[in-house]
């Protein structure tokens, strides 16, 4: 025997399948984070560019719990990529890691927060203006991750919401 069912019943069916099929599809990371939230690094790499818009792609990586991870870029195909020697020597030995890429210098510094500690590294590619040097185009660098360095107040909140 079949329980009787009315019009309001089968609706009620159908709009609750029809939302669960909604949130069925979309992706975890859009689940959880808000429309329009980023974390502080990929603001601070934002800002950075919007700046300096001579540099090419600004991306910044640190080493955490699973390694050394590129956690900001402006190139996002780059984000969670394991970092590569340029990103991670610079964190390692404190020094610029400098790399001519065809016109350009890929420039990757040692990223630190406002009161000076080590939070990663900062890569930034610029094409040198005519005369310059590669000096002056790691001067140039310098000066941009100087910039970002003013608005790190500490590694952990480089990850945080903004």
């Amino acid at each position: 025997m079949h329980a009787p069912t009315n019009s309001a019943t089968k609706f009620s069916c159908f709009a609750l399948l029809a939302l669960a099929l909604c949130f069925a599809v979309i992706p975890a990371s859009v689940a959880q984070k808000p429309a329009g939230q980023t974390h502080l690094a990929q603001k601070i790499v934002n800002d950075a560019h919007s700046k300096h818009p001579e540099a090419a792609e600004i991306g910044v990586a640190t080493i955490g719990a699973k390694g050394c991870s590129t956690i900001a870029s402006t190139d996002k195909s780059d984000l969670g990529e394991k970092c590569e020697k340029e990103d991670s020597e610079p964190i390692t030995s404190g020094k610029p890691y400098v790399e001519k890429e065809g016109a350009s210098f890929d420039v990757t510094l040692p990223l630190h927060d406002s009161s000076g500690k080590l939070v990663g590294s900062v890569g930034i590619e610029l094409k040198p203006s005519p005369g310059q040097s590669q000096a002056d185009v790691v001067q140039q660098a310098r000066k941009i991750a100087s910039e970002m360095e003013a608005s790190i107040p500490s590694k952990a909140s480089l990850t945080q919401p903004f």
